[in-house]
């Protein structure tokens, strides 16, 4: 259980920093390619952040093909968001209307799909390899 509040957590860090810097720069109400573009970093992102640490990994090309698939699965997310989600708008303090199907709220979703996925997959800790039975030897 621990494992997924951390997933959600770092998914939520990673996908509302991308979040906020859409909004930061007027993008509130974009979709398209900012969405894809903005999805696809985020699960670039959580595949380094989510599961083991890069400097603990067993070879260096596991958290490179985390960033590249999470890539892949945040733009195909994107997609999925943009031609399924309906098209409502919310009112955001200082912002105006935010559409659900906009790049902030599906890169949000994004991060936190991905990271608890990744966090579950990824997070455990490896244990000592099973021991087995020693065979008599004849």
């Amino acid at each position: 259980m621990l494992r997924v509040i951390v997933g959600l957590i770092k998914g939520a860090i990673v996908g509302g920093g991308v979040a906020f810097g859409l909004l930061k720069l007027g993008l509130a109400t974009a979709g398209g390619l900012w969405a894809y573009l903005a999805c696809a970093v985020v699960g670039a992102l959580v595949g380094v952040v989510a599961g083991r640490a890069p400097w603990k990994a067993d070879t260096i090309w596991t958290p490179i093909l985390k960033m590249v698939v999470g890539a892949g699965i945040g733009a195909g997310l994107a997609a999925l968001g943009l031609h399924f989600l309906p098209e409502r708008t919310f009112q955001v303090a200082n912002l105006g209307d935010v559409g659900l199907a906009s790049a902030p709220v599906l890169s949000i979703g994004v991060g936190l799909l991905y990271g608890l996925f990744v966090e579950v997959d990824d997070g455990g800790n490896k244990g000592e390899p099973e021991k087995k039975p020693k065979r008599l030897s004849k």
